[in-house]
């Protein structure tokens, strides 16, 4: 796919000539939709909301990335399917099966609250953010340069191609296995490995909904509702298992597109 194939750029608006070309794909990329599936646990016991796949939009942008930038790294699993990680077993923890049994309730009984159909639980991606981050959680970030998507193009209502839900649906269906839990308890994506020292530079869209900051199109409400779901989310696993994760700061929650180095 390439860049001319995306919305069609407007007079006066980027060219290739003069804008980096990660950036002049993103400017010609519609606003879309995330929209949240599901409250999960990953490998390694990461607490994730996971979203019911990427919209055509985004996908047809992570396309044109791979395939016009030369020297990017393999993309990464964990960025084929749309999530935001919530929070990491603390460094000394090991997920029993017990506990793990407990999560997983959770996870079903308050993804139970997530609507397909609710504007108000859905993440408005209208801009994407270049970060060049010191730790993986993007809690710190020695550069960050936000482009915003195409600024006249309409809302891009397409919801995920149907082998992108079976993705999703796939990935979160795997808590269900008798065998998962080796995987939800198994070592390493500990506190430390999101908050230590490592520096690498990716392409994500923050949550402004999570991080308090204004909403973009703020009249149709996209996502007022999200945080609250959230917060009811945390609150319980503290409460029901209390002490055993480390969340991260909302001013750092972000959705992974693709990373681009490290």
């Amino acid at each position: 796919m390439s860049a001319t194939s995306m919305v069609p750029e407007t007079a006066g608006g980027p060219t290739l000539a003069t804008n980096s070309q990660i950036e002049y794909l993103i400017s010609q990329t519609p606003p879309s939709l995330l929209r949240p599936m599901a409250f999960f646990v990953s490998w390694h016991g990461v607490l994730t909301l996971a979203y019911s796949g990427f919209p055509p939009a985004l996908m047809e942008l992570k396309q044109a990335i791979n395939q016009t930038v030369d020297g990017l790294p393999s993309e990464y699993s964990g960025s084929k399917w749309p999530k935001t990680s919530l929070g990491a077993l603390h460094d000394k923890a090991r997920l029993t099966p017990e506990q793990f049994e407990r999560l997983n309730v959770i996870c079903r009984e308050e993804s139970a609250k997530l609507s397909q159909q609710a504007d108000k639980q859905a993440v408005l991606v209208d801009q994407l953010t270049v970060v060049f981050y010191e730790c993986r959680c993007l809690e710190r970030r020695l550069l960050e340069h936000v482009v915003p998507l195409h600024p006249t193009a309409p809302l891009d209502l397409r919801q995920p191609e149907a082998s992108e839900l079976d993705r999703v649906r796939g990935v979160v269906s795997e808590a269900d296995s008798p065998e998962y839990w080796f995987l939800a308890s198994k070592d390493g994506s500990r506190e430390s490995h999101y908050r230590s020292s490592n520096l690498g530079v990716t392409l994500v869209h923050d949550l402004a909904v999570l991080q308090g900051r204004p909403r973009a199109r703020a009249a149709a409400d996209y996502g007022s509702d999200l945080p609250g779901i959230v917060r009811s989310f945390r609150d319980r696993v503290e409460a029901e298992l209390p002490g055993l994760y480390r969340w991260f700061n909302d001013s750092s929650l972000h959705s992974t597109v693709r990373a681009l180095m490290g």
